[in-house]
C-alpha cells in the first residue's frame, strides 16, 4: 500500500504539471498510453464500466498494434488484456464492444480452455482462473474491434529460458493463434513483461512487429513498430489513480525502472531482463 501511495503522489504531481503546461497553450504533440488489464469479474464489472467511461472522456481509444500518426493536442489510449480469462470475455468484452473501444487480447495458447497455473503478478487475477477456449477465440475473432497477439505458449518467463526454448514459445504461439483466429499475428506481450535484447531479437525473427512489456510509457507523435510500454490497471484502482494512469502521469516509472536496472547491473544483479506483471 505504501508503494502504491508513493507512486500516486509522484504521478499526481506530474499530472498537475501536465495540466499547467496545457493551460499555457500552444500546439503539443499527440500522445498515447497503452493500458493493460488481466481479470474482470462480475463483482468488479461496475468499476470497470466506470473506468471505460472515464477513458472515453479523457482520451480517444485506438488499437494497440497498428501504426498510427497522432493529431496535435490529442490524447489517445489503447486497451490490451493479458491472459484472456473467461471472466473477462463474460464481464469485460461486452462493455468494450458496447462503447466501440478497440482491444487487443493476448492469450497463452498452451492454456486455452484450461485453468491458469502461473503466479499472480497483476494483483487481481487468481491462480486457477479459466482461460478462454479456442472455440471462444474463433467466435470473438468475428468482432472488428478485437485484435489478437501472442502471450507465449506456456506463460513462461522467456528471459529465464534457454534460447531455443524461448524461440519455440514465440514461434509456436504465433502459429497456433494464427490458425485459430485466421489472422496474421504481429504483436506479442512478453509474459511478466520480461524481456531483454535476446527476447526482442527472437520476437523479430519470429515475425512480430509490436512488442509489449509491462512498464508505463507515454508515446508521442505516433504509434510505431517496436517495443511499447504499458501501464497495468485494475478495476479496483481508485478513480484518481486510473485517471492519472490513463493520462500518462505514471510514465516516470519507466525511467525509474531503467535506472534501477542499471544500478542492479552495476552492483551485481543477475540477468538483463525487465520483469513486471503477468
Amino acid at each position: 500500500m505504501t508503494g502504491r501511495l508513493i507512486k500516486l503522489l509522484i504521478s499526481g504531481i506530474l499530472g498537475a504539471c501536465d495540466v499547467l503546461a496545457k493551460s499555457l497553450g500552444g500546439l503539443r504533440p499527440g500522445s498515447c498510453v497503452v493500458i493493460n488489464y488481466h481479470s474482470i469479474s462480475e463483482e468488479t464489472k461496475p468499476r470497470f464500466v466506470k473506468q471505460l467511461d472515464f477513458l472515453l472522456v479523457l482520451t480517444t481509444p485506438i488499437p494497440a498494434a497498428n501504426e498510427f500518426v497522432f493529431e496535435k493536442n490529442t490524447r489517445y489510449a489503447a486497451v490490451t488484456v493479458d491472459d484472456v480469462f473467461c471472466d473477462f470475455v463474460i464481464s469485460g468484452l461486452p462493455e468494450l464492444r458496447k462503447r466501440n473501444i478497440p482491444v487487443t487480447l493476448f492469450p497463452p495458447t498452451g492454456f486455452l480452455g484450461r485453468k491458469s497455473s502461473w503466479d499472480d503478478y497483476g494483483g487481481e487475477n487468481k491462480v486457477g482462473e479459466q482461460v478462454v477456449s479456442a472455440d471462444e477465440l474463433k467466435r470473438i475473432a468475428k468482432f472488428d474491434t478485437v485484435d489478437f497477439g501472442s502471450h507465449g505458449v506456456n506463460h513462461l518467463d522467456l528471459a529465464r529460458l534457454p534460447e531455443e526454448a524461448a524461440r519455440q514459445e514465440l514461434q509456436n504461439s504465433k502459429k497456433s493463434l494464427e490458425t485459430i483466429v485466421g489472422r496474421e499475428i504481429t504483436a506479442v506481450s512478453f509474459p511478466y513483461g520480461s524481456n531483454g535484447s535476446r527476447e526482442l531479437r527472437l520476437a523479430e525473427e519470429a515475425g512480430y512487429k509490436f512488442y509489449f512489456d509491462s512498464t508505463p510509457q507515454q508515446i508521442y507523435s505516433g504509434m510505431s513498430m517496436g517495443l511499447i510500454g504499458r501501464v497495468d490497471v485494475q478495476p479496483t484502482d481508485w478513480d484518481i489513480e486510473f485517471r492519472l494512469k490513463a493520462c500518462g502521469a505514471y510514465r516516470w516509472v519507466r525511467r525509474a525502472s531503467a535506472w534501477k536496472k542499471k544500478l542492479r547491473a552495476r552492483f551485481g544483479s543477475s540477468g538483463e531482463n525487465n520483469s513486471n506483471h503477468g
